[in-house]
C-alpha cells in the first residue's frame, strides 16, 4: 500500500500540514523536527506525488509530443533523442499520435505546459485547432514546417538538401541524376540543382509519386531498362529507398560501381546498411537540442521573443556513392 503524509504524521506524532510543510522544505518547522519527519519517510519508503505538487503550482514540467502517424524512422529517432535531452533538464515527455486537434486536446486536459508539433510543410490549422490552441496557456514550438502565430518555429530547407545532393554528384562525374519521391518542395531542389548544373535532362528522370504512395518499383525498373538510364539516384525518404536498394539486389546491380544513391534524412539505419549509404538530411541529435533549448528555457518576463530558425541539412558520404 502506497505511503501517504498522513501515515507519516501518524508515525511522527505530528499533524500533515507539518509533514508537508518538512518535506517541501517550507519554513514553520524546526530543524530537529524536519530531520525527524525526513527520516521516517525514509524509512517508510514514502514516495512524493510529483503529479499533484506540479498541478499546485501550474507547472507540470511536461514536453507533449505531438507527433506524425508515420512509419518514418526519422521520427522515431528524433522523439528519442528529445526524450533523452528532456531528461537531462528534468522534464517528462508525452507523445500524441492522433490527429492535431485530438491531441492538443489531450495535452490541455493533462495540463501538459510545453508542446512540440512537428507539422508538414504547408500546414496550416483548422478551426478545432485553433480553439484548442486558444486554451493552451503553454509554450508550443512548430518543427517541420508551416506557420502559426504565437508559436516557436523550427523549419527544415528540404530543397536545399536536394540541391547540394545534386551539385555533389554532379561535381563527382554524373550528368544523368534521377530523383524519386513525393515531396514537391525537394522536387524543387531538384530541378534548381540540374538547371544550375546543365545536366541531362529527360522527364521520365523524376519518378514524382503521391504522399503514402507504395515505392514505384514499375517506373524505376522500366528506367533501369532504358537506354538513357541514368548513373545515379536522389530518393527523399527512408521507405522508398528500402524499395530501391532491394530492386538493385535482386536485379544484382552494385552500389556505387553500376549506380551510386543519396537518400534524405541521416537515420542510423542508413549507416549500417551491407554498402552504407550516403545521406543528407537534419542532424537529428542538433534539432533535439536545439528544440529543448528553446522548450526548456526560462520565460521571460513580459512578451517572450519567439525563436524562428531554418536548419541546414547535412551529408554524410559514404561508400554508395563515387565517381564516374
Amino acid at each position: 500500500m502506497k505511503v501517504t503524509i498522513k501515515d507519516i504524521a501518524r508515525a511522527a506524532g505530528v499533524s500533515h500540514p507539518t509533514v508537508s510543510k518538512a518535506l517541501n522544505g517550507s519554513p514553520g518547522v524546526s530543524n530537529a523536527v524536519r530531520q525527524r519527519i525526513v527520516n521516517i519517510a525514509e524509512q517508510m519508503n514514502y514516495i512524493p506525488n510529483q503529479a499533484a505538487r506540479r498541478l499546485a503550482d501550474k507547472q507540470t514540467q511536461t514536453i507533449g509530443l505531438l507527433w506524425p502517424k508515420s512509419e518514418a524512422l526519422f521520427f522515431h529517432h528524433l522523439s528519442l533523442q528529445i526524450q533523452h535531452e528532456a531528461a537531462r533538464r528534468g522534464l517528462d515527455v508525452m507523445i500524441s499520435l492522433a490527429d492535431p486537434p485530438r491531441g492538443l486536446r489531450a495535452f490541455n486536459e493533462h495540463f501538459v505546459d510545453r508542446i512540440i508539433f512537428w507539422s508538414p510543410p504547408g500546414w496550416q490549422p483548422d478551426m478545432a485547432f485553433i480553439k484548442q490552441k486558444e486554451l493552451f496557456q503553454g509554450r508550443m514550438l512548430l518543427m517541420g514546417g508551416g506557420t502559426l502565430e504565437g508559436t516557436h518555429r523550427i523549419s527544415v530547407d528540404r530543397s536545399g538538401a536536394i540541391y547540394e545532393s545534386v551539385c555533389y554528384l554532379a561535381a563527382n562525374g554524373h550528368r544523368r541524376i534521377t530523383f524519386v519521391g513525393d515531396s514537391y518542395e525537394k522536387q524543387l531542389g531538384f530541378t534548381r540543382g540540374i538547371l544550375e548544373q546543365r545536366l541531362d535532362y529527360h522527364e521520365h528522370y523524376v519518378i514524382a509519386a503521391k504522399e503514402g504512395d507504395s515505392f514505384p518499383e514499375k517506373r524505376v525498373a522500366e528506367l533501369l531498362d532504358s537506354p538513357d538510364r541514368p548513373t545515379a539516384f536522389i530518393v527523399d525518404n527512408q521507405s522508398y529507398a528500402f524499395g530501391l536498394i532491394k530492386l538493385f539486389r535482386d536485379r544484382e546491380i552494385r552500389m556505387p560501381d553500376d549506380y551510386s544513391l543519396i537518400v534524405y534524412d541521416d537515420i542510423p539505419e542508413m549507416e549500417r546498411m551491407e554498402i552504407p549509404v550516403t545521406t543528407i538530411g537534419p542532424p537529428i541529435g542538433k534539432l533535439a537540442v536545439l528544440a529543448l533549448e528553446i522548450m526548456g528555457s526560462k520565460e521571460g518576463q513580459g512578451q517572450e521573443d519567439k525563436a524562428d530558425i531554418e536548419i541546414k541539412c547535412e551529408m554524410n558520404v559514404r561508400q554508395s556513392t563515387g565517381r564516374i
